[in-house]
């Protein structure tokens, strides 16, 4: 199994605050217009609503497990630097096969909204009625079909696109909630969020084919389109939906090795500037006519590029010190 050397450990503080936002948009039944000023604004008034269950569709910024329990043997497991200290260290005290040094994104939902952390979804014998993860590493908007026919043949990128991921929510579904009927009901009052899809897909152009950032977006309209029909999981029954948008490329730990040469690169946050053209703001996008519009139900987007404009310099404590964003 061959997978990229560096992995985002995402900050605990960028966690925080996007679970905040996306719990308040949640919590206030806001629809798409639902901004990240807003809902900040609403922090302290809005009440937490009640689901039955959350279910989760993304990659490795949403992997709760799924990639562990799907490798067949040691020595694959063993390749997944997430099964090795110092992950996990944080909160579990061990290496849980998340993609960071605690919890992921969608621990903090759901623990925010009073349910148990998700089990992975290919996980055995493990209780699905309060909610499960389909995310999983590497996954993408696009199918690997698509990929091969450019040439990928990284099987990394081929571990549950969102498709895939969806077609597992669809065989689970029966042994959560019985019959078709049931299942209508037990959607409606259900929480769905889908991770940040589209990131990876852009990866793959960058790493994979060595596209600049200008000719990565000629694949937007496509992404976009993978990404709408994927929220049709309307079709469904659900009505509670989280689509988020993906974190700023150019701040990706990544890419500042292989694509940074120094300072002018930078932007006052150490992000590369020109990878930051990516993503477009896509969340919008998702509206449009030509991705088929927007579902008939509460789907709160949540651009979480935006998230970084609410983290700004504290002046250094003195010469030399480090700066310090809060």
């Amino acid at each position: 199994m061959k997978l990229p050397s560096l992995y985002l450990r995402p900050s605990l503080l960028m966690a925080s605050l996007v679970i905040q936002l996306i719990t308040v948009v949640v919590a206030s039944g806001g629809g798409s217009g639902t901004t990240s000023s807003t809902a900040a604004a609403a922090a302290a008034a809005a009440p937490t609503k009640k689901y039955n269950a959350m279910f989760t569709f993304g990659d490795s910024m949403d992997e709760t497990g799924n990639i562990c329990v799907g490798s067949s043997n040691k020595t694959e497991l063993n390749v997944l630097t997430c099964t090795h200290p110092p992950y996990g260290e944080t909160y579990f005290g061990r290496p849980s096969c998340r993609w960071c040094d605690g919890r992921v994104v969608v621990d903090f939902v759901a623990q925010a909204l009073g349910l148990p952390l998700l089990p992975p979804s290919k996980a055995k014998g493990k209780d699905f009625r309060r909610g499960v993860n389909m995310a999983i590493t590497g996954g993408t908007a696009m199918n690997f079909s698509f990929y091969k026919s450019l040439g990928i043949e990284n099987l990394v990128w081929n571990h549950g696109s969102l498709d895939t991921q969806i077609q597992w929510f669809k065989e689970l579904l029966p042994s959560i909630c019985g019959r078709e009927q049931s299942c209508k009901g037990y959607v409606r009052k259900s929480l769905f969020m889908f991770g940040a899809y589209g990131g990876n897909d852009y990866n793959v152009q960058l790493l994979e084919r060595g596209l600049t950032p200008e000719q990565a977006m000629n694949y937007t309209p496509k992404i976009v389109g993978a990404i709408a029909n994927g929220v049709k999981l309307i079709a469904l029954g659900a009505v509670h939906v989280v689509v988020p948008g993906i974190f700023p490329t150019g701040c990706l730990p990544i890419f500042l090795p292989l694509f940074g040469d120094g300072d002018a690169d930078l932007d006052d946050a150490g992000c590369l500037k020109a990878y930051n053209l990516l993503p477009p703001d896509q969340v919008p996008q998702l509206d449009a006519p030509e991705a088929g519009g927007s579902p008939p139900a509460e789907a709160p987007q949540l651009d979480e590029a935006h998230v970084r404009g609410l983290l700004r310099p504290r002046v250094p404590d003195g010469p030399g010190a480090p700066q310090v964003w809060v």
